[in-house]
């Protein structure tokens, strides 16, 4: 296997030198906004975002998120999740790492994390410079920004970098992270204390450097990020706060030069991350 130095000078090197371009296979049988076979075919996303216990898949052209199934067996709550080029999605809790089936939700326990695991949150596979290129499963820390790689064999963590610091403030991570190849690496983020959150750029040839966007959000929670087609999805979590709220979240729209936010649905579930396939599309 490749080493991590070489896996992110490679990643580096293709996400500076491509430019947007397609990818085959992207069109799957049509599936409307139910979950119904519509008999034709759609650009489904393999944009994946979750609550406390169910999986959704997201459907672009709707915009409405598609219930796959509950996922059952999940110690506490999923924290987020990571999709690899091949598909395959793994979730994460305090405490340990799962397998979670795309069909159904179903979730099978990998491993269970160390120490130097537990609490990470902001995950997603960072691909290599080519297709067939290994992947490494990455995760950030919230009260330092810290960025760790996970072994999936034995459940450790190795600190690989940190987002650094933004006009002298320490910039942490506020909810996700993901990397597509040929478009970049992006992560939500807060810049000193807790508050509204920055999508930002994230360079691991700089030590995993996060650069938030010119603007915020105008968004607070946001849990999950995911991409299709040129496009940045937040997931928001708008619960209010106080003694049984009811659950409530958003899908908001970042764009990626200036950092703002446009919401493109509201109510429904509240989301607790997401994760979208390494090698999505990047043209609409």
């Amino acid at each position: 296997m490749a080493s991590t130095t070489s896996i992110l000078v490679a990643t580096i090197a293709v996400l500076g030198a491509c430019g947007p371009g397609g990818r085959e296979g992207d069109d799957q049988p049509g599936i409307d906004a139910s979950g119904s076979d519509t008999g034709g075919t759609t650009d489904m996303s393999r944009v994946y975002a979750h609550s406390r216990d169910t999986l959704y898949r997201m459907n672009p052209l709707t915009l409405s998120p598609m219930r796959i199934g509950t996922m059952t067996g999940v110690t506490g709550s999923l924290l987020d999740l990571a999709v690899d080029k091949t598909d395959r999605i793994v979730g994460a809790s305090r405490t340990e790492l799962y397998l979670i089936n795309s069909s159904s939700g179903a979730v099978s326990v990998i491993r269970t994390f160390d120490d130097t695991t537990q609490d990470l949150t902001s995950l997603s596979f960072i691909p290599g410079a080519d297709p067939n290129d290994p992947e490494i499963l990455v995760a950030a820390r919230k009260d330092n920004g810290d960025v760790f790689q996970i072994n999936e064999t034995n459940g450790t963590a190795t600190k690989i970098g940190n987002y650094g610091m933004h006009n002298g403030m320490q910039v942490k991570s506020s909810g996700d992270i993901f990397g597509v190849r040929g478009f970049g690496i992006f992560a939500t983020v807060d810049v000193g204390t807790d508050g509204l959150d920055y999508l930002a750029r994230v360079d691991p040839a700089n030590g995993w450097k996060a650069t938030p966007l010119a603007q915020d959000t105008g968004h607070d929670k946001i849990f999950g990020l995911g991409f299709w087609r040129g496009k940045i999805y937040g997931f928001v979590d708008t619960t209010p706060a106080g003694a049984n709220p009811t659950p409530t979240g958003s899908v908001i729209q970042i764009d990626e030069v200036t950092g703002t936010a446009i919401e493109l649905a509201s109510g429904g579930e509240q989301w607790f991350g997401a994760g979208v396939t390494t090698n999505a599309p990047i043209i609409q």
